[in-house]
């Protein structure tokens, strides 16, 4: 039923894309602000009470309405699987910005591809100012959030949802990502700072250790259906001289990427950090351009099918086992 929910969602999202502000993101968000209120008193124990009281509560609910639809028949299990990844997942959220911003950079309209990309970045970024980004950086950067934005909205949702219990394992990882950006958020123009504390400590932590396993997995998959030998040149080189529990998850799936597609998709300045030189000529790195977004959303795509039919071979064979 995992995989029959999973292809029902992603054809459902294709015919209707869910907006990024919609009901329930909004709802989240109220609720996140008024827990942080109530329980923000500067120490990282009171950030574990209130994830707790998000992230628990949000599983907690779906685990409980899943069990009721499944306990009525199996139809109405479907259903709720599907209806919370409609939510959870959004591979649209990156893939038609991309193409909008790889269509205005290959008819020399740099300053709609940066107004298109300000916008998209603004929705987790109100203060991002795009205008010192030239052709080739507004490519770049545009990978680098679009393919981030492929793992924390479909294959760190993919993960948990088939690890846990019914779709309790989307609320999961959706809920514990959000948590970790929205209460270490730098307070906007108009907006009162947080007061200097550590209640936001324990999102992070958490949904550091929650997507250590399915962020190595993505750059897993970005390697096999990309150059895989680019890629694991880049990975090594990621972790040469580091434990590998302490490389981030976003520099280890940008490095990944960029060795499969062969672009430089790390800025300039991981570049010189993780890939010095003649690291960059051994895996044959490029400068990003419009036809690298192409590759971006096509990288992603590969990606996702791959999973997906692992997941039906799984399927298949547990039936007939």
């Amino acid at each position: 039923m995992s995989w029959l929910a999973l292809i029902l969602t992603l054809l459902l999202e294709q015919v209707r894309a869910m907006p990024s502000s919609n009901p329930v993101y909004a709802g989240a968000t109220a609720w996140a602000d008024k827990v942080s209120h109530n329980l923000n008193a500067g120490k990282p124990r009171h950030g574990a009470y209130g994830w707790l009281l998000v992230v628990g509560a949000g599983v907690a609910v779906t685990v409980l309405v899943f069990e009721l639809a499944r306990s009525w028949n199996w139809f109405a299990a479907l259903a709720i699987d599907v209806l919370v990844l409609f939510f959870a997942l959004g591979f649209r959220q990156f893939s038609h910005p991309i193409t909008v911003i790889q269509t205005a950079l290959e008819r020399g309209d740099a300053d709609e591809a940066r107004r298109v990309f300000a916008q998209w970045r603004r929705r987790t970024d109100p203060e991002f100012d795009p205008t010192e980004l030239n052709e080739g950086e507004i490519a770049r950067q545009s990978i680098e959030f679009g393919l981030l934005a492929a793992h924390r909205h479909v294959f760190g949702v993919l993960f948990w949802f088939l690890v846990l219990p019914g779709p309790s394992g989307a609320v999961l990882y959706r809920l514990s990502e959000y948590l970790s950006r929205h209460w270490n958020r730098p307070a906007s123009a108009g907006e009162a700072a947080m007061v200097p504390d550590q209640f936001g400590q324990f999102a992070q932590k958490a949904y550091a250790l929650i997507d250590w396993l399915p962020a190595r997995l993505t750059a897993l998959g970005f390697a096999i259906v990309g150059d895989f030998e680019g890629a694991a040149y880049c990975w090594r080189h990621m972790t040469v001289d580091s434990k590998p529990s302490t490389v981030s998850a976003r520099g280890l799936i940008l490095a990944a990427a960029g060795g499969a597609m062969g672009v430089r998709v790390l800025s300039t300045v991981d570049s010189a950090k993780y890939l010095d030189a003649s690291a960059q000529e051994g895996a044959g790195l490029a400068e990003p351009g419009p036809d690298a977004l192409r590759s971006a959303v096509g990288l992603a795509w590969r990606a996702m099918v791959l999973w997906l039919v692992l997941l039906l071979l799984l399927t298949l064979a547990a039936a007939l086992a």
